[in-house]
């Protein structure tokens, strides 16, 4: 009862000054706000880092032809990466299961009748399946005529599919890539965003020897997927990848490696730093509006009890305890930042749901948002409501009467 008659009270104090209330509030609103905010977003981001690591694949790495970049991407241009590294990786270094040699070109025109449409396009070995853990949709993937005889036949992305051919199935057509034909053998299975927030499932894949001998003309390959048999090896492998690549090219210091190796602890790094440089604005913006909020509450309150004097030592004269002087502003402090803490809430979801809904940024609305607005606002209210309560629970009162 006493907690009640003391809340009804504090709910009382808040009405009479409605302004003033709003006041101390708009800094605890804007704070729990942008707390609300970094939080959807973290939580969002980090499942999306496990999602582009889970398509990038867990137990599988990436060596790029060229070096001196840590971004992920293969650059034609660039011609140090052979066949022969990729069958000496999977002859000498131990813990690798097979390796995909690959001829990357992106942004590639692709046709079919009067549609165009742009699309990466992969000339890819045998093990492209198994390397990638990448299924198909429909139709089958090429078969050992097919690479022997340098056939012009094609396996497409889910997004090429669609734009050329709609809710039709693609397989049988033939479509033109670099003004040759080339016959649709199947679709793969869609994978969504990938390492870097790329679209995946935007490419055309080729026989690795069609590509090399009839569309680009090419002995060298832009990269080799290595795939290895526990998540745990993939970094001692890494190493020993490394170590084969700058023996077999001949690399000694201080000579700079001519080829990168990209794991997914790498592509996680990527990931996490691109989203925390807004997290780190975020949670300044956070920091300085609550202490705001804060320190407004604590000057707003300590007016308050200048103002209350009389009210303060009546309820002293009639035998009200100090405690109860106490816990009264203490309760009004803490029911001005939880208000301000539940409209910040509001506010903060519905930002995170506009962010991610119209500016691509991912969040994920859930119950710690909740949890952590009450406790911070609670908090808050604590920490810069106690020196008002406690400087009115200490006039004597006498003094406040007069």
């Amino acid at each position: 009862m006493r907690t009640m008659r003391l809340l009804n009270q504090s709910f009382a104090g808040m009405a009479r000054n409605k302004l003033r209330a709003f006041l101390v509030m708009i800094g605890v609103i804007v704070g729990i706000a942008a707390l609300t905010v970094i939080v959807s977003m973290s939580k969002a981001a980090n499942r999306k880092i496990m999602q582009q690591i889970n398509n990038f694949g867990p137990t599988a790495m990436m060596l790029f032809a060229g070096g001196g970049r840590n971004v992920p991407g293969a650059d034609p241009s660039v011609t140090t990466l052979s066949l022969e590294d990729a069958k000496a990786i999977e002859e000498q270094v131990r813990g690798v299961t097979l390796t995909c040699p690959m001829i990357n070109r992106s942004q590639m025109p692709v046709s079919y009748q009067d549609i165009s449409t742009a699309a990466m396009v992969s000339g890819v070995a045998s093990t492209y399946r198994e390397a990638w853990d990448w299924g198909l949709e429909i139709g089958e993937f090429f078969d050992e005529q097919d690479y022997s005889s340098m056939a012009r036949v094609a396996v497409i992305g889910r997004t090429p599919a669609r734009e050329l051919f709609g809710e039709a199935s693609p397989v049988g057509e033939t479509i033109r890539i670099l003004n040759a034909s080339y016959r649709i053998k199947g679709v793969l299975r869609s994978k969504g965003a990938g390492p870097t927030g790329g679209d995946m499932d935007n490419r055309v894949l080729i026989p690795l020897t069609t590509a090399m001998r009839r569309a680009f003309n090419v002995t060298s390959v832009a990269l080799i997927r290595v795939r290895v048999g526990r998540q745990s090896e993939v970094e001692p492998v890494a190493e020993e990848v490394r170590a084969l690549m700058r023996e077999r090219h001949r690399i000694q210091p201080p000579n700079l490696d001519d080829f990168r190796v990209v794991t997914p602890t790498a592509i996680s790094a990527l990931a996490q730093s691109a989203s925390g440089t807004l997290n780190t604005v975020l949670i300044a913006v956070t920091s300085i509006s609550l202490v705001v909020g804060g320190i407004v509450l604590m000057n707003v309150m300590l007016l308050a009890v200048t103002e209350r004097r009389r009210e303060i030592g009546l309820r002293r004269a009639l035998g009200g305890k100090r405690s109860d002087i106490l816990l009264q502003f203490l309760f009004e402090s803490m029911a001005l930042t939880t208000a301000g803490g539940i409209a910040g809430l509001a506010l903060g979801v519905a930002t995170a749901v506009l962010m991610a809904r119209w500016g691509g940024r991912p969040a994920e609305v859930s119950w710690e948002p909740l949890a952590l607005a009450v406790a911070v606002s609670l908090a808050v209210g604590l920490l810069f409501g106690l020196a008002p309560a406690r400087r009115a629970a200490r006039l004597h009162p006498v003094d406040a009467l007069r």
